[in-house]
């Protein structure tokens, strides 16, 4: 119980912000300042997401999204993790990839995928690898930057102790670029629960994007709310929770986004 008071004394304006905004919201739904077949007070949405929570709805389409979002960052961070360390070794690799890296990343991820789905089979595995894209960029771009930085005397000291190949990879670079990695790794995360949602709306009949997109068609906006606060909070949850375990991971270094 003194954790949590300790945690909210540390953390109220976190918690603050969230709870104002709502109460205002329902404030100028309930006095007419907004209008509220558009914007319905949030207790009304509460309502709504408790029905589509008892009906199954709401967890079948969130349970197809979390999939998604998984199997999307996966395949974002291990080739973003690999690309992006031998990237930061060897500036060869480096200077050939960067201006390729430069030209293809501004282009918003949703649109790849017509391209994607000549490349790979139509349907769950194109949505996926095209929900894939902008946050193995991230990953990789961070994870450059985090093997750069590395104090080059320090890699000097441990190739003079004999620590080379393998060796000095997993002492020293791996190490020295974590919480790079974890910062792109969290901004990765972000972005897949954003594309995902994105090309659920575009090209998906399941998921969150796919419910929000038919609730709006069809003009029930209190289920379209619904979705959007569940989004909000799995997006949340997924970033807040990447932190906690990078803070157990690495509680010796600050958050690099922090700095």
């Amino acid at each position: 119980m003194r954790a949590l008071a300790r945690w909210l004394a540390e953390h109220w304006i976190a918690v603050g912000s969230p709870i104002v905004l709502l109460v205002a919201w329902e404030w100028a739904s309930a006095t007419g300042l907004l209008r509220e077949a558009f914007f319905p007070r949030p207790s009304t949405i509460v309502g709504h997401l408790r029905s589509l929570v008892a009906d199954g709805t709401l967890w079948g389409h969130t349970a197809t999204t979390l999939v998604r979002i998984g199997w999307a960052f996966a395949l974002a961070t291990v080739l973003g993790v690999g690309i992006g360390l031998a990237m930061g070794i060897w500036r060869r690799l480096r200077e050939g990839l960067d201006p390729v890296f430069a030209a293809i990343y501004p282009i918003p991820s949703v649109l790849f995928l017509p391209i994607v789905s000549f490349l790979v089979p139509p349907g769950e595995v194109a949505l996926i690898v095209t929900s894939a894209v902008t946050s193995f960029f991230l990953v990789a771009f961070t994870t450059t930057h985090g093997v750069r930085q590395i104090d080059r005397l320090v890699v000097e000291a441990a190739v003079h102790y004999d620590a080379r190949g393998w060796r000095l990879f997993a002492s020293v670079l791996l190490p020295g670029a974590l919480p790079f990695i974890f910062t792109g790794l969290r901004l990765g995360l972000g972005f897949a629960l954003i594309v995902v949602v994105a090309v659920e709306i575009v090209s998906a009949s399941r998921g969150l994007g796919a419910l929000l997109w038919l609730s709006w068609q069809i003009l029930k906006v209190e289920d379209m709310y619904a979705t959007f606060f569940v989004i909000a909070l799995l997006g949340a949850v997924l970033s807040y929770g990447l932190a906690a375990l990078r803070a157990r991971l690495l509680p010796w270094v600050q958050d690099v986004a922090e700095q």
